[in-house]
């Protein structure tokens, strides 16, 4: 019957750390993910005439026709 018992134990352990590293895994893909979503609001930003500036409050509000408001 220990032999069982410690059989499972080495199972739990291994599933326990399996799941930290893809838990490790999932944040890295969602860094990259935001990362990529960032990218591409900005990329459409810059087709349709928005002016993109690194710092937010710099970049003057204008319409879709790039006037002032």
């Amino acid at each position: 019957m220990d032999d069982r018992l410690d059989k499972l134990l080495a199972l739990a352990e291994k599933q326990h750390v399996i799941i930290a590293e893809q838990g490790k895994q999932i944040g890295q893909q969602a860094d990259s993910i935001a990362l990529l979503t960032q990218s591409v609001a900005m990329l459409l930003g810059e087709e349709i005439g928005t002016p993109v500036a690194d710092d937010a409050e710099a970049a003057p509000r204008v319409d879709l026709d790039g006037k002032p408001y």
